[in-house]
């Protein structure tokens, strides 16, 4: 016999955009089934009979599928949890590939919020977003701002509109420090030759060479280090907030290497300013495709998958991959650095430390975590 409270949640549709369920970024929530009061026990029973014979015939003709918005969902979401996902985009994870991946299915994500990007695919924004003319920690791509300072910005300031993070439950993509500032030195944007660059000299060089990559690390973190210690020392109150300020194309601008937020550490995105955790479900790069999956299975969204990074990548130089250089061509200054920087990521995600050079069986991925 078919249970009426199955399919309860099959009724009373609304949109679902500002809901803080699962239904956001337009899909449809379930809501509760009218109940009404027959004027007698016979009129009661031929009610709940034609609900019964309603469901059971929905339950053969959809067999597992049920059509929410304009998607269509398996009916393993009966037993997802009840609030929305939202991704919190750290730099060089595979974020893009996750934002095309959802919006292929209907989801906005991380930059899709914000903007049409022909890149990824996606088209339709729902937060009013006007990039500044100038460099930003706060404003400048909020979609790899860290939540905790995304919220105290917009509590202080309107000009981002909502929080794409309330009431959602949130997850992230954590990597190797190791590996993933290598990835940073080719990133198309604010890597050692980035792609949108105006009137860059290193077009011409050859960037495959271990001494530009180790030259370019410790330049990097060097600037990265001392840029993010002055806002916070400029820019935080004794409890570590973010202080209401303004800026503008002449006056307290951020330096680009911090308002892109690109090499920032991880933990930054995971922790609060108290140390608890706000990103309830972490994925790691290295196991991205198989975690990815899983999360997407318990969330209701199993037909969500990731692009091919070869043949359907997003950003990424295919006919290079094969040419990069790996963490194996970091110097023992450059690990050193890194180190000293990354700390934190070592530390509370998992992942390995090495003192001056890696050996033969060095894994990439992360050993046990301590996120609480």
């Amino acid at each position: 016999m078919v249970k009426f409270s199955r399919y309860e949640r099959l009724f009373s549709s609304v949109e679902a955009r500002d809901s803080n369920v699962l239904g956001c970024n337009n899909r449809v929530i379930v809501g509760s089934l009218s109940k009404s009061s027959p004027s007698s026990k016979r009129e009661t029973k031929i009610f709940f009979l034609a609900i019964l014979l309603l469901l059971a015939t929905i339950q053969i003709v959809l067999h597992h599928y049920v059509t929410r918005g304009n998607d269509i969902i398996s009916l393993e979401t009966a037993s997802h949890p009840s609030k929305c996902l939202e991704f919190v985009h750290i730099t060089k994870t595979g974020g893009s590939a996750i934002e095309r991946a959802g919006f292929k299915y209907g989801i906005n994500w991380g930059a899709c919020h914000y903007m049409t990007i022909e890149e990824i695919g996606c088209s339709n924004p729902d937060i009013e977003f006007t990039p500044t003319k100038f460099q930003s920690y706060e404003l400048t791509s909020p979609w790899h701002m860290p939540p905790t300072i995304l919220s105290e910005y917009i509590r202080n300031n309107s000009t981002l509109g909502k929080n794409p993070y309330d009431g959602a439950d949130l997850f992230t993509v954590v990597r190797n420090p190791y590996d993933r500032i290598v990835s940073e030195y080719y990133c198309p944007w604010q890597g050692f030759s980035p792609k949108f660059g105006i009137g860059n000299k290193t077009k011409t060089q050859d960037i495959n060479d271990p001494i530009k990559l180790n030259n370019w690390i410790k330049d990097m973190i060097t600037k990265l280090s001392a840029a993010m210690k002055v806002f916070d020392e400029n820019n935080r109150d004794i409890t570590g907030r973010i202080i209401k300020r303004k800026q503008g194309k002449k006056y307290n601008k951020d330096p680009g290497i911090l308002a892109q937020k690109h090499f920032v550490n991880q933990v930054n995105y995971i922790f609060d300013n108290n140390g608890n955790v706000i990103v309830k479900n972490i994925l790691h790069y290295e196991n991205l495709s198989d975690e990815f999956h899983s999360l997407m299975k318990k969330y209701g969204l199993s037909d969500l998958e990731l692009p091919n990074k070869q043949s359907g990548g997003v950003y990424t130089d295919t006919n290079s991959l094969e040419k990069k250089m790996t963490y194996r061509e970091l110097d023992e200054e450059s690990i050193r650095i890194i180190n000293k920087f990354a700390k934190p990521d070592f530390e509370r995600l998992g992942y390995t430390m090495v003192e001056k050079k890696f050996a033969e069986d060095y894994s990439l991925e992360a050993t046990v975590s301590n996120l609480h």
